[in-house]
């Protein structure tokens, strides 16, 4: 017998009768305006996850824009901060639509869009929150500053997964792959280097200049200041172009460490308001975020699914 399906508004729900484990891909889709507003192939992981350990799989069909959608992950705002700020996400105005991205998960046009908005997002999290072991799969950038990791472990801090047990679970899952992650170290080198310079190319202008280092660029550069020469950081300083930012970049790619799983090296958990609201205190729950790399979850889903795997089990035992 296969597995039950329900299509809500919003979100989709795959069910084998187990309530224990909950795998849910928040930011699965669509993405709209741009390419990188989705957690693309998170879902991908999260399937090949829950057809491992079973249970219940949640998938987000919303998009993350907050004028044309609702971001799961984000706190919920007052109506009237929906209301103020639809104006600012049609106008444009990118300093305070920065701001409510940093923190909210949708505007409304009016009190019936907010209301209607909200309960897509209550029932997301009841869902969710019927769990006792709760596995958030998201993805992030393959990007210098994330540097070396490949699968990054959030654990909420105080209020969640003691940090002694994961650190042994991860260490020892570290070992297990570690020649998986020996073998795809060009490649995982390669995506970062392809990753730096599609977002280069969203701050050149016509004349092949950087206009705008974004705060993401700023990260790189902070990263790369720990394995690039000093020489190219100097000749990159007096002359900030795009070719001498991807020489160092090339530079420090042949000194950084081989790609591993991580706890919290990359994320911390800050700005998942909606987990925070939703499911702690944790009430006998084991509670995670993974957040692997794009390159992990398009190039080798299922070993992510595997990693995943065993961490849970390991958590389990």
């Amino acid at each position: 017998m296969g597995p039950q399906v329900q299509f809500k508004r919003g979100f989709i729900v795959y069910s084998d009768g187990n309530e224990k484990n909950v795998i849910v891909s928040p930011h699965s889709g669509p993405a709209l305006e741009s390419s990188t507003s989705r957690d693309d192939n998170s879902e991908t992981v999260a399937s090949l996850c829950w057809g491992k350990i079973g249970g219940k799989l949640i998938i987000g069909n919303m998009p993350r824009h907050r004028l044309l959608g609702i971001d799961f992950n984000r706190d919920i705002p007052s109506l009237d901060l929906a209301l103020k700020y639809y104006k600012h996400f049609i106008n444009r105005d990118l300093e305070k639509i920065n701001y409510f991205k940093s923190r909210y998960g949708w505007v409304a046009i009016d009190e019936k869009d907010y209301y209607n908005r909200l309960k897509i997002y209550q029932d997301f999290w009841a869902e969710v929150g019927k769990g006792q072991k709760i596995v958030l799969v998201h993805r992030a950038f393959t990007k210098m500053r994330n540097v070396p990791s490949i699968i990054d472990i959030v654990t909420f801090g105080k209020d969640g997964v003691k940090q002694d047990k994961i650190k042994g679970i991860v260490d020892e899952v570290n070992l297990k792959y570690y020649n998986f992650l020996k073998k795809i170290e060009d490649d995982y080198k390669q995506a970062i280097l392809f990753e730096t310079k599609r977002e280069l190319l969203n701050v050149i202008d016509k004349n092949g200049n950087i206009v705008n280092i974004n705060s993401s660029l700023k990260k790189d550069l902070k990263k790369m200041e720990l394995y690039c020469s000093k020489e190219k950081l100097i000749k990159l300083k007096n002359d900030f172009t795009p070719q001498n930012f991807l020489d160092c970049v090339q530079d420090s790619l042949r000194n950084i460490p081989f790609p591993r799983i991580t706890i919290q090296k990359v994320f911390e958990g800050d700005l998942a308001y909606a987990p925070k609201r939703k499911l702690f205190p944790r009430k006998d729950k084991t509670i995670i975020e993974v957040e692997p790399c794009r390159f992990m979850n398009f190039w080798h889903p299922q070993i992510t699914a595997e990693i995943l795997y065993d961490v849970l089990k390991m958590l389990e035992n």
